[in-house]
This record gives C-alpha cells, sequence and structure tokens, in this order.
C-alpha cells in the first residue's frame, strides 16, 4: 500500500496570519498558542507573561526565539512579536479540506491532527502523473495553493513511515521510498518517530540509543522485554512492515470556507483579497470533489455594535447563482468579485464565509493535439457567470425560437445552458421568418410589399384575444435587403418587425 504522506510544518503560524490579512504586520515576528479544551487559555484576553509558546515563525526565530519560551522571556529578545492564540478546532477544519483536495490524489483521505499530517492511499495512482515523484510534486503545489504554508510529502509504504518521514524533512522536494525500503528509509531518524513511550525514550537515551538504525542492531528478543505491549508494532516497523490501516475522511455535504479577523474590513478592495484566499481553498475542494459550483454564498459577519446603530442585520448574506458551473478559483474570484463590488459595505466586516451550496457534476475531457479548440469557448462560461452575478441570472441569456404560433413572441431569452427543444411548430404557414429581429418601427421608408408570407388570424385567442394580422416581404432599395412587415389588418397599421438574410 503506497500513502503518500502531507505535513505542513508552519499551519498554525498561517492561520494565525490569515487573520492579519487586511494588515501590514504579516510578516512580523509571531509566535502561536495553542487553544486545548479545557486549558486556561481561550484567546488573547487569558495569555499571560508566563504561557509558554507552541509555536514560532521563521522571523521570530531569527531574533533567538525559540518554542516552549515564556511570552515574557520572548518579548525581551523581539519586542515586536505578536502572539496569537489558535484553536484546536481551526487545525482540524484546516486539515479536512487538506484532505479534501488530496480526494484529488488518492481514494481515501486520513487525518492526523497531533502530527498535522494527511495521509492519502495513492496506490496504483502514479502512473497517473508520470510517476509518484511528478503526483508528489503536483499534490505538494495543490496544497500550498490553499495558503497553509510550506507542504512536504513523502510517499512510502505505510502511513507511519511517511509520515515520519515528511515529519523530518529539511526540504521542499518530495521524498519517494521506492517499494519495500522503509527499513532502510527509517535508520536515520530519531527513535521518536516509533510510538514508544516516554520513559522508554529517555532509557534508551541513557544506552546511547538515539536513532533507529541504534534500535535496528539490537535483537528483537532483547528489545521486546522492555517495550512490552508495544514490541510487536515497533519490531514490525523496525523491520519496514507497515500495515496500519488509515481511518477515512468523509467531506460534509456542502464545502465551505472560512475567514475570521481580527480587524473590521471596511473597504471593498480588503474584503476582495479575503475573498481571494476563500476562493482558492474553495477550487481546492471542489477539486478532490470533482465537482463544480453552481451556486454561492458568501456570508459577511458585521460589527454588532456598528450594525446596531445602523439598523443592519448582524449578517449579510450575498448569493450568486451562475448558469455555468465553476470549479477553477480564477471562475471563482470573477463572480465574487463582481458581486462583492457592486455591494455597500455598511458595517466592519469581522469574518466572511463562502459556501457552494448547489454542485454539479465536472465531467473530464481529453485533450487532442491535432483539433483546434476556440478561446471563447472557455472564456464564455466565466464571462457568463460575471455578468450573472452582476446584472441577474435572470437577464442573461442566449437568443431562441419558442415554440408558439403568435409571431410576436417567437423569440425568447432562455437561461444559458438551458437545453432547448429539439423541434419547433412553425408559423400556420411555411413562410420564411426573419433571421434578425428589430425593434418594431412604423417607419417602413421605401420598402414596399412584395408577396405575402402569412396570415395569422385568432392565434391563442383564449389568451391574447382575437387578432388577425397579415406578414409580408417588402423589398427596401435603401438598405438593399429583404424586410418582414407586418400589417393589423383592423387598424391597417405597418411596421417592420425584422430583416431576412
Amino acid at each position: 500500500m503506497r500513502i503518500a504522506a502531507v505535513y505542513l510544518p508552519s499551519l498554525r503560524i498561517e492561520l494565525a496570519r490569515a487573520r492579519l490579512a487586511a494588515r501590514d504586520d504579516r510578516v512580523a515576528p509571531m509566535g502561536v498558542v495553542i487553544a486545548r479544551p479545557g486549558g486556561a487559555v481561550k484567546d488573547e484576553r487569558s495569555l499571560l507573561g508566563g504561557t509558554r509558546l507552541d509555536e514560532i515563525s521563521r522571523e521570530a526565530r531569527v531574533w533567538t526565539v525559540r518554542r516552549g519560551e515564556t511570552i515574557a522571556a520572548a518579548r525581551a529578545k523581539c519586542a515586536g512579536l505578536l502572539v496569537r492564540v489558535v484553536g484546536e478546532g481551526d487545525v482540524r477544519f484546516a486539515l479536512e479540506a487538506v484532505a479534501e483536495c488530496g480526494l484529488a490524489f488518492g481514494r481515501t483521505a486520513s487525518i492526523d491532527e497531533s502530527r498535522d499530517v494527511v495521509c492519502l492511499d495513492v496506490t496504483g495512482c502514479g502512473h497517473l502523473f508520470a510517476g509518484e515523484e511528478k503526483l508528489a510534486r503536483a499534490l505538494a503545489e495543490s496544497v500550498m495553493a490553499m495558503h497553509h504554508g510550506e507542504a512536504r510529502v513523502c510517499i512510502a509504504d505505510g502511513p507511519r513511515v511517511s509520515s515520519a518521514i515528511a515529519r523530518a524533512m529539511r526540504r521542499d522536494a518530495p521524498a519517494i521510498i521506492p517499494a519495500g525500503k522503509n527499513a532502510e528509509a527509517i535508520r536515520a531518524l530519531p527513535i521518536r518517530a516509533l510510538p514508544i513511550d516516554e520513559a522508554s525514550i529517555a532509557w534508551m537515551g541513557k544506552l546511547g540509543l538515539v536513532r533507529v538504525a541504534d534500535l535496528q542492531k539490537i535483537p528483537t528478543c532483547s528489545l521486546s522485554m522492555r517495550l512490552g505491549a508495544a514490541h510487536a508494532e515497533v519490531n514490525a516497523l523496525l523491520a519496514g512492515d507497515d500495515g496500519a490501516p488509515l481511518d477515512p475522511y468523509v467531506p460534509p455535504d456542502v464545502p465551505h470556507e472560512r475567514a475570521e479577523l481580527e480587524y473590521g474590513i471596511e473597504k471593498t478592495e480588503a474584503l476582495v483579497f479575503v475573498a481571494k484566499m476563500l476562493c482558492d481553498r474553495l477550487a481546492a475542494r471542489l477539486a478532490g470533489r470533482a465537482m463544480a459550483a453552481t451556486r454561492l454564498e458568501v456570508e459577511l459577519s458585521l460589527d454588532r455594535a456598528v450594525a446596531r446603530e445602523a439598523n443592519l442585520p448582524a449578517t449579510a448574506s450575498l448569493v450568486l447563482t451562475s448558469p455555468a458551473p465553476l470549479s477553477l478559483a480564477s471562475e471563482l474570484l470573477s463572480v465574487v468579485r463582481a458581486r462583492i463590488e457592486s455591494w455597500v459595505v455598511a458595517a466592519p466586516v469581522l469574518a466572511v464565509t463562502l459556501r457552494a451550496t448547489e454542485l454539479a457534476r465536472k465531467d473530464g475531457r481529453a485533450l487532442d493535439l491535432f483539433t483546434p479548440e476556440a478561446k471563447a469557448d472557455h472564456a464564455l462560461p466565466r464571462l457568463v457567470a460575471e455578468l450573472a452575478a452582476d446584472l441577474g441570472g435572470d437577464r442573461i441569456g442566449t437568443f431562441a425560437l419558442a415554440d408558439t404560433w403568435v409571431p410576436a413572441e417567437r423569440s425568447v431569452i432562455v437561461p444559458y445552458g438551458s437545453r432547448r427543444p429539439i423541434a419547433f411548430a412553425p408559423l400556420v404557414s411555411n413562410a420564411p421568418e426573419p433571421s434578425r429581429v428589430i425593434a418594431p418601427s412604423s417607419d417602413m421608408g421605401d420598402a414596399r410589399p412584395v408577396r405575402l408570407l402569412a396570415r395569422v388570424e385568432a392565434a391563442a385567442w383564449w389568451r391574447i384575444g382575437v387578432h388577425a394580422h397579415d406578414y409580408f416581404a417588402a423589398w427596401s432599395e435603401s438598405e438593399a435587403r429583404m424586410a418582414w412587415v407586418e400589417i393589423d389588418r383592423a387598424t391597417g397599421r405597418a411596421c417592420v418587425k425584422g430583416w431576412m438574410d
């Protein structure tokens, strides 16, 4: 079983920085404290000088700030250190998004919150990407596009071996362990990578057993006496046998992404910046499902105090219905941007949630090297979606003929992407109809009727009453083309309805 492990070393730092998306201090030195269930730390207001840092950024390491230091000691080294609190629920939600993105590369995904690792079963999927190395690179690029920092990928036989190697990597290039080489690949790992309790690790350290290679030299029976109940699992890993099963992750019915902001957004440009990050993450989720969105919902949580003074609701929902299914991040952003730019920010926005409430199947299409493809075929769905978001879905469509005998109702606008009827009923006679319909004009100019085309009388009388109209073909010397003229038999009024090519 080939398992791809994705490790996110700076996940918590990136989650804290995402809340500062509208500020310029996103590159400032930062430390993160994890809010655990039942713990004393709930938010930034509960931080004390003696609270220890769980994660630190690269910028903080330059100031020699280390993980495990107290906030007071860290700020003595770096006065500008930002300290933020990230909940375990936020970490879980981010790992779920990565797991859903990984379903585009493997059939099963599993989440390990304690190690910030997502495991994917990619058995038999390497040939789809011209090899496991290219699969690992494509997986890393997709995960990094979700704005969760760098992603380290390792493919090996089993989830525990691949996870341990991915966490020990110090380079961005993926690691590919050949089949059957697990025992050789884990030799350089520390013994903490194995499922051994802390007391046994401390005892082994006194004996000079630091690396996995040191344990592989010890006879199995001697090691089993010290490890106790865990000896079978540890000995199997030392031999390179990793058959641990994956706990499958099941995606929710409605994919969504949420961003909570530390400072309220009052400008459209900053709101679009946050929406871009959400569109990138939602597009990765849709890719893992092989689905496209036909209906989006943007929920904006407003500042309650300001909204109450302005008699506004605490939340504002922007619903976007797209005539064409959207799946790419650029397509989602173009639609969301058009809707946000037409919305007035009446109160500071503290949180943004993007949901894909309605999904459609995204069919794959093979590329052809020898068949030309028009660029308009790819650009038209995105353009239609932008116009629908800006003007409304009921105002966007394609021109078509309606199945009716009433000439005034023959031309209609049908929604984009909907199926048209295969056959249409012609007029009462077999007369030709205009290929271009214009606004009715009573000025016929020099057009003179040449031939009677059709006579419509009492068509759909139960709905519009009894009417009688004659339709003539009239030649216009000035226009040098044939006009389609309607004459009301009751009043004698004539008007040009269209032109025939």
